[in-house]
């Protein structure tokens, strides 16, 4: 009986995982734009999109590859980029200071930048646990995930997501 309960219990446990995967179709999402207004995620299906998903206390994560593409504009009517910043990954930090972190980090770009307060964005689309985690994610303009990342990209998964731009653009 013992031997029983324990292959239940693994067979169980080796299902499925719902974490987002590279081919998967996403859904809508909302999110905050600066003015605190509640908006769906910007260009989904329009616009093939590059998202930089962060928890404000690991902002640093995937540092080279936002300024690369801050030194390399995408200037393309076909693909866009963003920040939406994972609010509710830092609950010791106030919003307003968060916001006021996010929009000093991004002055003196064209970037734009999203707040999710409550985990819509990971929930929604199933991205898993990305607290502590930068997530790079790429979908393209049929919502399929084409790159997803929590964590820092390696030099590799760098030029992967550069030649996936390049392509969309």
């Amino acid at each position: 009986m013992r031997y029983f309960l324990i292959i239940l219990l693994a067979l169980g446990l080796s299902g499925k995982t719902t974490w987002a995967q590279v081919g998967e179709k996403v859904g809508e999402v909302k999110v905050l734009n600066v003015k605190n207004d509640t908006i769906n995620l910007p260009m989904l299906g329009k616009e093939a999109l590059l998202i930089f998903y962060q928890d404000p206390g690991h902002a640093s994560q995937n540092e080279d590859l936002q300024d690369y593409f801050k030194a390399h504009p995408m200037n393309s009517s076909k693909i866009e980029s963003y920040g939406v910043v994972n609010m509710a990954a830092a609950p010791l930090i106030p919003n307003g200071m968060i916001k006021r972190m996010a929009r000093k980090r991004t002055r003196g770009t064209n970037a734009q930048v999203y707040f999710d307060p409550n985990n819509y964005l990971s929930r929604g689309w199933n991205l898993g646990d990305v607290n502590n985690a930068s997530c790079v994610i790429a979908v393209d303009k049929d919502r399929i995930i084409r790159f997803f990342k929590a964590g820092q990209v390696t030099p590799a998964e760098m030029q992967q997501v550069i030649e996936w731009v390049n392509q969309n653009k």
